[in-house]
């Protein structure tokens, strides 16, 4: 569905938001390859010349773009950043919960199927995806994971590998199996089940290193 977005009477602030809006919903529908800035002006209903006052090129767009859409996964989990809690497994059945919510949104599906669909072709969306998103994920589970560690409550002289392994356990196959179309989107109650299981198992697997 084409979305016309009229920049008209809005500050600059709104404006970039809505170019932001508009070209994510370009890159979904036809993929990034086949996106132009004439396609998105297009769809602005402007011209590409007030298009290129906020982003001199598609690659910046497109940073911006997952810039946005990762920011809007990463916020409830960097509210998580400043606890002091001492239980590490409730601390990661909470991440868990919130990174999954953020998941099965469809504004990260959309994300999730460009750059699996175009990352290989072009891998600077990868490039950008990862340092906007995944790595940012990392990095705040990892230093939770340095603090439990250096407490003496946990094992792991690897928290960069654990990280990256809770992870990969919290999305799982069924993460997979909805991205293609196989499931739908579970409901909280069952993900927040899924999360807890997996912290349940990560923990425990720490504790007996």
């Amino acid at each position: 569905m084409v979305t016309k977005c009229r920049l008209t009477r809005a500050s600059p602030d709104q404006r970039r938001d809505g170019i932001v809006a508009v070209a994510a919903e370009a890159f979904a529908d036809e993929g990034y390859g086949a996106t132009s800035m004439s396609t998105i002006a297009a769809r602005l209903g402007g011209s590409k010349a007030t298009l290129y006052k906020y982003f001199p090129s598609k690659e910046a767009l497109f940073e911006a773009v997952m810039e946005q859409r990762c920011q809007h996964v990463m916020a409830p989990l960097r509210d998580m950043r400043s606890t002091d809690s001492d239980d590490l497994e409730q601390w990661l059945a909470v991440f868990a919960t919130r990174l999954l919510t953020k998941l099965y949104e469809p504004g990260a599906l959309d994300v999730h199927r460009l750059i699996h669909s175009e990352g290989a072709r072009f891998p600077e969306l990868a490039d950008v995806f990862f340092r906007a998103g995944p790595d940012a994920v990392l990095a705040e589970l990892a230093a939770t994971l340095a603090r439990f560690s250096a407490s003496g409550q946990i094992a792991c002289d690897d928290v960069a590998l654990a990280a990256g392994q809770f992870v990969g356990m919290v999305r799982g196959d069924r993460h997979m199996r909805f991205a293609v179309g196989q499931m739908p989107a579970p409901d909280p109650a069952e993900i927040a089940r899924h999360a807890r299981h997996a912290a349940r198992i990560f923990v425990n697997g720490l504790r007996q290193s």
